[in-house]
C-alpha cells in the first residue's frame, strides 16, 4: 500500500483464515520516486512487473512508476546487476564470518544462515525473484539447473546440515521450535513475519512438504523462523538450549564452525563462476 502521508506502520499481518493471512507492506510515496533503481530490487521490482492492475490507483501514479520499473527489466546487464548486488553482499557476510572464534556461537548461527540465504539468493536471481522462505528449498534446485549448476543443489543442503534432512529430524525439532514461534508472538515488539495468524502458513507448509516426501525443504522455514525468534525474543534463555541441540543434531556446533564457514566460501566461489561466465557471455 502506497500512502501520500507517512504510515503509522511499516509493515502489517491481517487475519483472514487460519491458514490465510495479508502480509501488508507500507510505503511513503517518496519511496519511489527513483523508481527506476527499483528494477535492481529482486523482491520489489518483480511485484510490480508482475502486476497486472491495482486495487485502486484513481491518479494511474503507480501504472508510470510500473513501466518504469519494468522497461529493460529482464536485460541481460539489470539481471546481472541484481545478482551482483546481492553475491557481493553475501561475500560481505562470509567476511564477518571469516574468522569464526571471534564470535559466540549463537551470533554466528545467526549470521551463518542470514549468508547462507543471501549467498542462494545470488545465484537464483538470475531467472527469477529471489527465494521465499517457504520455498526456498523446493525452488532452488530450478534455479541452480537454469544457471547450468544442478550440484549447487546438494551444496546448499550441505551448508544447512552435515547429516540428511529427515522426516525423524524434523519430528523431533517440531515441538520446540513451535513453543518458540508461540513465544515470540505473545511479546508486544514480535515481528510481523512471526505474529500468531502466520503460524498455520508455516507449520502446515512445512508438514506438508514431510508428508509428500520432501522433508529437507521443510527445513528452511523452520530454520529461518526459529532463527528469527530466537534473536528477538527478549528471554531468550528457556529456549536458546533447544535451539542449540537443534543445531547440535545438523551438526552444526562450535567445532564446526570453520568447516561451515569454509563450505560457504566455497559456494560462493561457484556462484562467482557463474557471474563471470555470465559476464563474459553478454559482453558486459
Amino acid at each position: 500500500m502506497v500512502h501520500k502521508e507517512d504510515p503509522v506502520v511499516e509493515r502489517e499481518v491481517q487475519r483472514v483464515s487460519y491458514e490465510i493471512s495479508l502480509d501488508i507492506q507500507h510505503h511513503h510515496q517518496s519511496f519511489y520516486t527513483f523508481h527506476r533503481r527499483l528494477r535492481l530490487n529482486p523482491w520489489l521490482g518483480y511485484a510490480l512487473c508482475n502486476h497486472n492492475g491495482f486495487l485502486y490507483d484513481t491518479d494511474h501514479w503507480l501504472e508510470f512508476i510500473q513501466a518504469g520499473v519494468s522497461a529493460q527489466f529482464d536485460t541481460p546487464e539489470t539481471v546481472y546487476a541484481r545478482s551482483q548486488a546481492i553475491t557481493e553482499r553475501a561475500r560481505q557476510l562470509w567476511f564477518e564470518l571469516e574468522d569464526p572464534q571471534e564470535l559466540p556461537f549463537e551470533v554466528w548461527a545467526d549470521q551463518y544462515f542470514k549468508a547462507v540465504n543471501t549467498a542462494a539468493n545470488g545465484l537464483a536471481v538470475l531467472s527469477g525473484p529471489a527465494l521465499p522462505t517457504r520455498r526456498f528449498l523446493l525452488a532452488f534446485p530450478e534455479r541452480a539447473e537454469a544457471a547450468g549448476r544442478v550440484e549447487l543443489n546438494e551444496a546448499l543442503l550441505q551448508l544447512l546440515s552435515k547429516v540428511p534432512l529427515t522426516q525423524e529430524l524434523y519430528a523431533q525439532a517440531k515441538l520446540a521450535w513451535q513453543q518458540a514461534l508461540q513465544t515470540i508472538s505473545k511479546q508486544p515488539d514480535c515481528p510481523p513475519n512471526l505474529n500468531l495468524v502466520r503460524k498455520a502458513y508455516y507449520l502446515n507448509a512445512c508438514d506438508a512438504m514431510v508428508e509428500s516426501g520432501s522433508p529437507a525443504a521443510a527445513f528452511w522455514p523452520l530454520i529461518e523462523t526459529w532463527r528469527e525468534a530466537i534473536h528477538h525474543l527478549e528471554d531468550k534463555t528457556p529456549h536458546q538450549a533447544a535451539w542449540k541441540q537443534f543445531l547440535e543434531g545438523l551438526g552444526l556446533d562450535e567445532n564446526s564452525k570453520a568447516e561451515q564457514v569454509a563450505r560457504l566460501d566455497h559456494f560462493l566461489d561457484q556462484v562467482e563462476d557463474v557471474l563471470t561466465d555470465w559476464k563474459e557471455a553478454y559482453g558486459l
